[in-house]
């Protein structure tokens, strides 16, 4: 199956069923009492935070449809419920963030590699740096070729709008 194709039809059949799962789950605790929900509720306000940039900048044309949003949204709802209201599921979050806290330890470390990913990935080819140099700024290119610009949004502050954390963090944070 050609690879458009396929990711619309995958699409199609993760955002009509959102929608209305979105409608029938219960809202995310408005306390958190425990630490890995704590954990879900930093990375959830922080990747809100990163989509409103990124809608900012026109990464979703002039207006977003919300999929990705609400993806998000959902996610957040379920983990948020798990986490708070059912100790088995707690570990297994608990377990999420110190595997990928593990696996970004030991993540890739050739030059090659990071600069394979960066053109396969992100469409931007940079053989012409030199290996020494990605080895010297490893961290930078690390994780462009994990989450390309994404990880500079998720570290701004300052000028973030206040409608931001109003619209898309306010299920979590009432302003």
């Amino acid at each position: 199956m050609h690879h458009d194709l396929r990711m619309i039809l995958l699409k199609r059949l993760v955002n009509y069923p959102l929608r209305l799962v979105d409608l029938l789950l219960p809202s995310e605790p408005r306390f958190v009492h425990f630490p890995q929900t704590r954990m879900l509720q930093q990375v959830y306000e922080r990747m809100f935070k990163v989509y409103g940039f990124d809608c900012i900048q026109g990464t979703f044309g002039k207006v977003p449809d919300g999929n990705f949003e609400r993806l998000l949204k959902v996610s957040r709802k379920i983990l948020f419920r798990l986490s708070e209201d059912d100790p088995y599921y707690r570990k297994w979050v608990g377990l999420c963030f110190l595997l990928a806290s593990d696996a970004w330890a030991a993540r890739e470390k050739d030059p090659q590699v990071l600069k394979r990913w960066i053109k396969e990935q992100w469409n931007m080819d940079i053989d012409c740096l030199s290996d020494e140099l990605v080895a010297e700024h490893f961290e930078d290119f690390a994780e462009s070729a994990y989450c390309d610009f994404l990880g500079n949004l998720a570290r701004m502050e300052v000028g973030s709008p206040a409608f931001l954390d109003q619209k898309i963090v306010g299920g979590i944070k009432e302003k």
